[in-house]
């Protein structure tokens, strides 16, 4: 008998499974529940938190762990347990902070307690960052903290990533520094809710992980025989490039649509769930 090929399907979120106003569609929605039903091989792999997936998918789940704050963390849904985490280290922590101080660039510290995340800042000195923080309220809820110094986190909470919010110019020119740091890796993505578009997000983490490092573990873990990815920014090249086919929608960058397999149609058309249904026949 021929064995059925294992297909893992792994989806980028913002820009590529949630439609143009950050949100899942109905039909996508169920298409989750129906995957998980059928027993497709589908979760995601995103910049954004746990916390924000899981308000976004309301009742659905991943049938497969999801890859979080790109790589850092995975996190079966179904059993609702971490199977995986990657920390920043106190020297990086104290170098960047050391950097943002010296340039009066706001940042922001994710952190994870158990299965909460929380957010830590010392200033929010501009609009931007104001409005960072609102954004992230919904889903962080009390979990944001001010502090006076970044390496003074309350006990219990590990350190995974920081963020800055800005202008990409002046992003730009901070992830040349940061960059030459010993275990740092710089990640900017633009902001595709803000009406500029030169605002973009940097985040700050940790070399030895990616969305693509955090993939090739699930398809050791799942033995899949092909990994198919959608993605649509900076952060998912790498996941694209080193997936066996590689989708990216319409409005993605330029770079991502370059080295995909095929361009589908816009986010607003749940082109990633369609794709899917039409690829596995479930």
């Amino acid at each position: 008998m021929t064995k059925m090929k294992r297909t893992l399907y792994i989806s980028d979120l913002d820009g590529t499974l949630l439609n143009s106003k950050g949100k899942i569609s109905p039909y996508s929605l169920d298409a989750i529940n129906r995957f998980s039903e059928s027993g497709v091989l589908f979760t995601c792999a995103t910049g954004r938190t746990l916390s924000s997936v899981k308000m976004l998918l309301g009742e659905a789940r991943f049938t497969c762990p999801a890859v979080l704050s790109d790589g850092l963390l995975t996190f079966d849904m179904m059993k609702n347990e971490v199977v995986n985490v990657v920390s920043l280290s106190r020297d990086l922590i104290i170098h960047v902070s050391a950097i943002l101080e010296n340039t009066d660039q706001d940042g922001f510290l994710y952190c994870i307690k158990g299965n909460e995340y929380a957010l830590f800042y010392t200033a929010a000195r501009n609009a931007l960052s104001r409005r960072f923080i609102e954004r992230k309220r919904p889903f962080l809820k009390d979990n944001i903290f001010r502090i006076d110094h970044f390496s003074c986190l309350p006990e219990g909470y590990l350190p995974l990533y920081y963020v800055l919010y800005d202008e990409d110019a002046r992003l730009k020119q901070l992830q040349q520094t940061i960059s030459t740091l010993q275990g740092a890796h710089c990640l900017l993505n633009r902001d595709v809710y803000h009406d500029r578009e030169d605002i973009y997000f940097m985040n700050i983490l940790s070399d030895t992980t990616s969305k693509h490092s955090a993939i090739n573990t699930l398809r050791a873990c799942l033995d899949v025989d092909e990994v198919v990815a959608f993605g649509d920014n900076y952060n998912d090249l790498s996941m694209l490039k080193h997936a066996d086919r590689s989708y990216v929608p319409e409005h993605g960058i330029r770079e991502a649509k370059q080295i995909a397999t095929q361009v589908i149609p816009s986010c607003d058309l749940d082109s990633v769930v369609r794709f899917i249904e039409a690829d596995s026949g479930r």
